[in-house]
């Protein structure tokens, strides 16, 4: 089965769901709640006003419970809550790589094609055995859908199941 964020965002406890829903409804300019509100209106069978005009708490259960959303919109819940929660996974990571960052944000002048498969994979089996190991498996599952050089941590990921 083909990697997408829905699929993780299936896999994940409905506690973490939730987590991450309340970080994207709390965000006072979210570019996708137009969207989600709309997604979220169909699924419940509901009127967008009605889900426009809920509150945060009723949103993110709502949110957390839709198993099947808009791809970019589970890929924002995805990357703001490893960004909320699990930000020191992403930095250990990185700096296993040597890739210059900002707090987690890759540097943009850095090429990623400069990484081989080797070191992104010693790299990903590295972080596997940090403490925070399910927010290590979550973040190596994003990063792979982000494609480029990150598709060798597939590999890592596979080894681990």
């Amino acid at each position: 089965m083909s990697a997408s964020a829905n699929r993780i965002w299936r896999q994940l406890p409905e506690e973490i769901r939730i987590a991450a829903s309340k970080l994207f409804w709390a965000e006072p300019n979210g570019t996708g709640k137009q969207i989600l509100s709309a997604s979220l209106a169909k699924a419940k069978n509901l009127r967008e006003v009605t889900v426009r005009k809920a509150p945060i708490e009723r949103l993110a259960n709502w949110t957390a419970g839709t198993l099947s959303l808009p791809e970019p919109i589970v890929d924002e819940l995805l990357k703001n809550y490893l960004l909320h929660e699990h930000r020191a996974v992403i930095v250990s990571f990185l700096e296993l790589l040597k890739i210059p960052h900002a707090d987690g944000m890759i540097d943009e002048a850095f090429d990623l094609a400069t990484l081989s498969d080797e070191q992104i994979q010693k790299a990903a089996r590295s972080l596997l055995e940090s403490a925070d190991r399910m927010g290590a498996v979550l973040y190596l599952k994003y990063i792979v859908l982000q494609g480029g050089p990150w598709v060798a941590v597939e590999e890592v990921l596979a080894a681990e199941e």
